[in-house]
């Protein structure tokens, strides 16, 4: 079985993690650039409208992002710039997107680009994006 499985209603499965991330992210679902405040409004409006049939939709967590990036991936970004997240997940997105780590008016911007984490505005609106996830990531464990 292959790790990420596109589910052909705008979302894909990691089946490693048990967590399902939209195929877009906010930039390409809503055509503007946005800060983290905006990027948690944009979730609950998700969930309000049941996309892809939940209602559990939320920025994810610096290590749910960490776990769709990969230097072995080959994607690309708005400027077609190269990203590493699998190529599942459709071509345009953000170079960098929002996670839910804040530290007072400062929050965690994790980079698709070299895999690293960096402090930034939490009201700052770009070039940021969000990339929606749900579900818990569990750990796999071999029998």
């Amino acid at each position: 079985m292959p790790r990420f499985i596109d589910n052909q209603d705008g979302t894909v499965t990691d089946s490693e993690t048990d967590l399902t991330w939209l195929k877009k992210d906010s930039r390409q679902m809503t055509g503007r650039w946005m800060h983290l405040e905006k990027s948690w409004k944009f979730a609950d409006e998700q969930n309000a409208v049941k996309l892809g049939g939940f209602d559990d939709w939320r920025v994810p967590k610096m290590e749910d992002i960490k776990t769709i990036f990969d230097r072995t991936y080959s994607n690309r970004d708005f400027g077609n710039n190269e990203i590493h997240i699998p190529d599942l997940f459709e071509k345009g997105g953000a170079d960098c997107c929002w996670t839910d780590t804040v530290n007072g008016d400062r929050a965690m911007m994790f980079s698709l680009v070299k895999g690293r984490s960096s402090w930034i505005n939490k009201l700052g609106d770009g070039p940021f994006a969000v990339r929606l996830a749900r579900g818990t990531r569990e750990e796999k464990r071999s029998s």
